[in-house]
Parts: structure tokens; sequence; C-alpha cells
């Protein structure tokens, strides 16, 4: 199972899991999204040695603003936690 992070204007992070059967957004009791404010918090709150890759997808909506088209790919990187 892999993890990735979404992040987020404004210094927000959402954070899902990816396997076989899909991606799946981590929520809390309400069954909203799990926000986090950085990549430490995220760290620190989940255990990382429980997925085989962790991945930060940068996702903006200035590509559309600066004239790029809808097909423009998200910057992902692997993190070596």
């Amino acid at each position: 199972m892999n993890l990735q992070i979404l992040s987020l204007e404004g210094q927000i992070y959402l954070v899902e899991t990816v396997d076989e059967n899909g991606s799946r957004l981590l929520t809390d009791r309400q069954h909203r999204p799990r926000k986090f404010h950085c990549l430490e918090e995220i760290r620190e709150q989940l255990d990382v040695r429980n997925f085989d890759e962790i991945w930060l997808e940068q996702q903006t909506p200035y590509e559309e603003m600066c004239g790029l088209d809808e097909q423009t790919v998200p910057l992902r990187i692997r993190l070596n936690w």
C-alpha cells in the first residue's frame, strides 16, 4: 500500500492511501477529510513504515491561470522516509 500526500494551497495537506482497490482519503471521526499543516505532522501522526512508497503531489490552480491546458501533470515527488 502506498501513501499519497496532496499538497494544497494555504499549507494544507490531505492524505490518501492507495492500493490495488483504488485510493481512500483519510478522514476524521465526522468523515471529513483529515487536514495536516506540514509534512512533519503527517510523519509524526502516521506510522509511515506501513507503506511501500510515499508520494507528495503538488496540486495548484495556477496552471490554468498561466494559460496551460488542463492536461498538465501535477508535480509528484517520492519521499524517502
